[in-house]
């Protein structure tokens, strides 16, 4: 499940999410539009705080864009 479809399912606005990770609601605007790919530690975060709804290979597409 992408970090948007997640975020749309659950309801939860990007500056929520962002608050919960320890991030800028700018930084999760990216990661949702795939322009920026989150760091490992990031990552993690992400998967935690989506109780494992949204993982590493969910932004496959994209990190094989940016390499």
């Amino acid at each position: 499940m992408t970090l948007a479809d997640w975020l749309l399912k659950t309801g939860t606005s990007q500056y929520e999410f962002a608050t919960r990770i320890g991030t800028s609601q700018a930084t999760v605007n990216r990661y949702v539009k795939g322009t920026r790919v989150p760091r490992l530690s990031n990552l993690l975060k992400i998967r935690d705080a989506t109780y494992g709804a949204v993982t590493a290979n969910d932004f496959g597409d994209q990190i094989e864009e940016v390499e």
